[in-house]
């Protein structure tokens, strides 16, 4: 009898120390700042953000066991990573320091001790022995988000350093490919994975490498890892992409994957818009495709529908040798339809395009300026 009593003791302080472990690893969560997409409001949860074929989910609670309703990957505003497992707060706090030195010091940072040390410091951390996919993915995740910020703050308009800028941005898109594909597995998927591809994307759109930035998300259109409607916008992406690089057929393959073919909504809709786009590109009568486009577009009010429309117009406009007309599309996405900041920096990368090849030097400017700026929203 007095046996099977010290067993339950044992136990139940097995129990409480099991339970006391956890409470100490959330002791400070995060914080995952969500938009309501009807009215455009945002609102902050305290927990960590799960991602897997059920969700994007927010779990909760000591044990983080309790599973928010699915969340679409583009109403995540903002993900404050606190606490991670397997690191003591305070070590976490001194490296957090050095980044924010570095994100204080102002101008040209492509070469500052401070960065340098920031980056060695989140590096140093991901070697410790035994940390969780979780952790080690986060601190990934640092290290290549900590070198593009010095890339994003090169002045690309400038002649000198363009050639420079190039490679840089380069090196740092290859370097978020990798995190990609490493952490795009079994066990190891993350919402920064998703974040990853769209600045990935965001560097491939303004070094005009579209077919790059179309692998990108195909290689998320089929993971088996993301929720269905996360793999579906990653193929309207996909095929975005495709169609901006000019691979027509490519573009009418992806559309119709059966996957692809199980849109609903506005996504059905932004797919018509992709395929009527891809046909006429890959049938070589661009124009032809105009006129089909906008009587779709007249079918609904959706702005997302309205954007990619006018996008795949102007993007038609160009493969027809029609500069000037396609410049009239994508300014309509910059200046009316831009409710999608993604979207929107498409559009001012190849205006820029346009402008450079038209030698308007103020514009060329003014443009490239806009591009500076978005860089840091995206």
């Amino acid at each position: 009898m007095k046996r099977h009593i010290i067993r339950s003791l044992a136990l139940f302080g097995l129990v409480v120390a099991a339970a006391a472990t956890a409470r100490a690893q959330n002791a400070n969560p995060d914080t995952i700042e969500i938009r309501n997409r009807k009215d455009g409001t945002t609102k902050s949860y305290r927990g960590y953000l799960k991602v897997g074929p059920a969700g994007f989910q927010v779990l909760t609670g000591d044990k983080l066991d309790k599973a928010s309703e699915p969340i679409a990957p583009d109403d995540i505003v903002k993900v404050t990573v606190g606490d991670l497992p397997n690191i003591k707060t305070e070590v976490l706090a001194a490296v957090r320091e050095k980044e924010d030195a570095a994100l204080k010091v102002k101008g040209n940072k492509s070469a500052t001790k401070e960065y340098a040390d920031a980056v060695t410091a989140y590096r140093e951390l991901g070697k410790a022995s035994g940390l969780p996919d979780r952790t080690k993915r986060y601190l990934d995740f640092k290290v290549v988000s900590l070198n593009q910020r010095p890339v994003d703050e090169m002045d690309a308009a400038d002649p000198a350093g363009k050639e420079a800028w190039g490679k840089a941005a380069d090196k740092v898109a290859a370097d978020w490919k990798d995190f990609i594909s490493t952490y795009n597995a079994a066990g190891k998927m993350g919402w920064e994975v998703w974040s990853a591809a769209r600045i990935a994307t965001r560097v491939q759109t303004e070094r005009g490498k579209y077919d790059e930035a179309a692998s990108v998300w195909g290689s998320l259109r089929r993971s088996k890892e993301l929720p269905a409607d996360a793999r579906l916008e990653a193929g309207l992406q996909e095929i975005d992409f495709q169609i901006r690089a000019k691979a027509y057929s490519n573009a009418s393959l992806s559309a119709a994957d059966p996957d692809m073919q199980k849109a609903t909504g506005s996504r059905k809709e932004r797919l018509a818009v992709y395929e009527l786009a891809a046909k006429a590109g890959g049938e070589g009568k661009p124009l032809d495709g105009v006129d089909k486009i906008k009587a779709a577009m007249d079918k609904t009010k959706d702005p997302t529908v309205h954007a990619a429309g006018y996008a795949m117009m102007g993007e038609l406009y160009l493969a027809a040798g029609k500069p000037r007309d396609a410049m009239w599309m994508f300014l309509w996405v910059e200046t009316v339809v831009n409710q999608d900041k993604d979207e929107v920096f498409k559009a001012i990368a190849r205006l820029t395009e346009l402008f450079d090849a038209q030698t308007d030097e103020d514009q060329s400017k003014k443009y490239r300026e806009k591009i500076k700026r978005f860089r840091s929203l995206i």
